[in-house]
C-alpha cells in the first residue's frame, strides 16, 4: 500500500461498488476541505485495467470534484492485495468506526452482501446485523432488505425524515408509482412512528375496501389538498390527514365524534375542565377531569357546570349518547 497523489481523472467515479454513504448534502464537507484540505487520504484499489476503484472516501472525492481539485491523496492497494470482498468489508468497518449508518445505508450494504457477495442469511443475521447496531433477527433483515424496493426519492425522504424501520418497510410494500404519489403527501408531514404507521395502514385499507388504487384514494379524498397549505404546521397537517382518513375509513364513527365535539362546545366549560368519552362510544359513561390550583378555579368550574344544567346542555349530551 502506497500513499500517492492521484489525478482525479484516474479515479473510476462511476464505479460505486464499495460505496455505502447515502447523502446528498456535501456543503459541510466542501467547506471543511476548502479551509483545511483533506485530513485523511482516501483508499483506492488499483484494478487490472489501470483505473482506481474508490474503496473509502467517496464523499471526499465528490467534494473534491465540486472544488475543482486536480489531484487527491490516496492510499493505493493493488488488486492482488485486496479482493473486492475485502475492499467492501474494509469500507464497512471504516464507516461503522466513525458514524451510525442510516437504515437506507444498512439496506444497501446488506443487499450487496447478500446478492453481490453471496453472503448467507445466517451470517447476515448473526454477524452483520449486530455489527450495524440492529437486533439479530430475520424479520429485521427482511425489513432492511425490502427497502431496496424504495425509489431513490423515497429513500431520500426516509433518511431526511429519519423514519423508523417499521414505517420504511411499510412504504417499501407499495409499488414505485404509488411511492411517487405518496411522496407529495408524506413530504410535508412530521409524525411519530405510530401515527405514520396508522396513516399508511388506513390508506392501504381504504384502497383494498373500495377496490381503488392508492393514487385514486389520494385524489378522490383530496389528501394532497389537506397537506398543501405551507402556512399550516406539519403536526397540524398530520392531525388533519388522520382525521380525514378516519372519516373515510369509519364514516359513522367520524360523524359521531363530530357530533359529540359539538355538544361538548355547548357546555362552555373552562379550559381546566375536560370531558372524555369512550373513543368508540361503546361505554355510556363520561369522564370529567379538572385541574385546579385553588378554590377560585374550582368555584369557576362548578359555576359553568351549573349553567350548563340550566341550559339543558347536559341533558342533550346524555340523550344523544343514549340514542346511538
Amino acid at each position: 500500500m502506497l500513499l500517492q497523489f492521484l489525478p482525479m481523472s484516474a479515479l473510476n467515479i462511476a464505479d460505486d461498488s464499495f460505496r455505502m454513504t447515502f447523502s446528498r448534502n456535501l456543503d459541510a464537507l466542501v467547506s471543511s476541505m476548502k479551509t483545511i484540505g483533506i485530513v485523511q487520504p482516501i483508499l483506492v484499489r488499483h484494478t487490472v485495467d489501470g483505473t482506481y476503484q474508490i474503496v473509502t472516501g467517496y464523499r471526499r472525492v465528490l467534494a473534491s470534484q465540486k472544488l475543482a481539485r486536480q489531484t487527491i491523496p490516496a492510499l493505493v492497494y493493488e488488486h492482488t492485495d485486496l479482493s473486492v470482498l475485502q475492499a467492501f468489508l474494509y469500507n464497512l468497518h471504516d464507516n461503522l468506526a466513525t458514524r451510525q449508518l442510516s437504515i437506507v445505508e444498512k439496506s444497501n450494504t446488506l443487499h450487496k452482501l447478500a446478492y453481490v457477495y453471496s453472503t448467507a442469511e445466517d451470517e447476515l443475521v448473526k454477524r452483520y446485523l449486530p455489527m450495524m447496531g440492529e437486533e439479530p433477527s430475520y424479520k429485521v433483515l427482511h425489513q432492511l432488505l425490502s427497502l431496496h424496493q424504495c425509489s431513490g426519492p423515497m429513500k431520500e425522504l426516509v433518511v431526511d425524515h429519519q423514519y423508523a424501520l417499521s414505517s420504511a418497510a411499510r412504504i417499501a410494500e407499495f409499488s414505485p408509482t404509488t411511492q411517487e404519489a405518496l411522496l407529495s403527501v408524506l413530504r410535508p408531514l412530521r409524525a411519530t412512528t405510530a401515527k405514520l404507521n396508522e396513516l399508511l395502514s388506513m390508506i392501504r385499507e381504504i384502497s383494498a375496501r373500495d377496490a381503488m388504487t392508492v393514487e385514486e384514494v389520494l385524489q378522490r379524498y383530496q389528501l394532497l389538498s389537506v397537506v398543501a397549505d405551507p402556512g399550516v404546521a406539519p403536526t397540524a397537517k398530520m392531525a388533519a390527514l388522520r382525521q380525514t382518513l378516519r372519516g373515510v375509513r369509519l364514516p359513522t364513527l367520524a360523524r359521531r365524534q363530530q357530533q359529540f365535539a359539538g355538544l361538548l362546545q355547548e357546555l362552555q366549560l373552562p379550559n381546566m375542565a375536560k370531558i372524555t368519552a369512550d373513543p368508540y362510544f361503546e361505554d355510556n359513561k363520561l369522564k370529567l377531569e379538572c385541574q385546579i390550583r385553588g378554590p377560585e378555579e374550582l368555584e369557576t368550574i362548578v359555576s359553568h357546570l351549573q349553567k350548563a344544567f340550566e341550559r339543558q346542555a347536559w341533558h342533550k349530551i346524555f340523550d344523544w349518547y343514549n340514542s346511538i
